[in-house]
């Protein structure tokens, strides 16, 4: 799962870079109560921090371990490059007996996502990943359409069967990725987590942000958006209280000089997407964001307007391949 930072979030990743992702660090001397306590590192091949405000700095210290140690264990769970993941040993023996509840739950999430969309979202797209690698890497002169029509056989959520602890592929040869969807997913389990402890002035940041709660001074969190054309330039700055965001877009890892292959793939063609230079969501929670953004990008105006209407409180942001803004709302 590493990789996937650098193909869907470069913006975000860029944005921390310049300062404005959060709250600038000068301003956190207004805080009303309490201390502001980081982590930083890397997880799921990104960097990652989760911010909270709190009175008691060795509760701040125990909490932020644990949320480290959820964090790991989800990568045993959901990585693609770690040998033992549960998702590898799908992937590699085409099913799983005695799954972990996180990855059923997260798979029955992800096929309701797929059947709502209309295939646009698809964890199954992992085999498309390994042909336009093989592809680009060893014989990108061959017929990439004619390689394309024969691995979409393999794409399609339908065909992963769960029966209790079980899981299983339907036909040989398919394999998952849950780049688009995990990092919300764990972002709102560590989320739930930090609520549970009695925090309710935290940002997190796995890939996708969720804040519980404003700052401590009840200033907002403040999430700066990049120009998706130069990666530079700040174009929008989203104010976060209690609700998730999430970004995809092409830009970042690409298969080729000309930028029209990358891996964020359009499930039902096969292709990679290239409808939007970016799609930014939020929504109530991260795991809903990180897939709505991922679904969206392979799908037209009329489209998603109709699924949003589907959910509460959803804010959907398109920056058109001409740099023209769209948005639209749920409400």
């Amino acid at each position: 799962m590493e990789k996937v930072n650098n193909r869907r979030r470069v913006l975000r990743m860029a944005a921390m870079s310049t300062g404005m992702a959060v709250m600038p660090r000068a301003l956190w001397a207004n805080a009303s109560s309490g201390s502001l306590y980081e982590w930083s590192g890397r997880a799921l091949g990104a960097e990652t921090s989760i911010q909270l405000y709190s009175e008691d700095k060795d509760k701040a210290d125990e909490v932020l371990k644990r949320s480290i140690e959820q964090i790991r264990h989800y990568e045993r769970v959901f990585s693609l490059y770690d040998f033992n993941s549960q998702v590898s040993e799908l992937n590699r023996e085409g099913k799983v007996e005695g799954a972990n509840a996180e990855l059923i739950e997260l798979i029955e999430f992800s096929k309701k996502i797929s059947q709502q969309s209309n295939g646009a979202f698809d964890i199954t797209i992992q085999p498309l990943w390994n042909l336009y690698q093989d592809h680009f890497k060893n014989n990108a002169e061959s017929d990439l359409s004619h390689k394309i029509s024969k691995v979409l056989k393999l794409v399609g959520s339908n065909n992963i069967n769960v029966d209790g602890e079980n899981v299983s592929f339907a036909k040989e040869k398919m394999a998952v990725s849950f780049n688009g969807i995990a990092q919300g997913y764990i972002t709102d389990k560590v989320a739930d987590y930090l609520e549970s402890q009695g925090f309710e002035n935290t940002l997190i940041d796995i890939g996708e942000y969720r804040a519980c709660g404003p700052q401590s001074n009840n200033d907002p969190w403040r999430i700066g958006l990049l120009d998706p054309f130069d990666q530079i330039s700040i174009n929008d700055v989203i104010e976060l209280n209690e609700r998730a965001l999430a970004t995809s877009s092409g830009f970042g890892d690409q298969f080729d000089t000309s930028g029209q292959h990358h891996h964020l793939f359009d499930p039902v063609t096969g292709l990679s997407s290239n409808l939007y230079a970016s799609v930014t969501v939020l929504a109530e929670n991260a795991t809903t964001a990180d897939a709505l953004s991922t679904a969206f990008s392979n799908m037209s105006y009329p489209a998603i307007e109709k699924m949003v209407k589907e959910y509460q409180q959803v804010e959907v942001r398109l920056t058109l391949n001409d740099g023209k803004v769209v948005k639209l709302s749920s409400s």
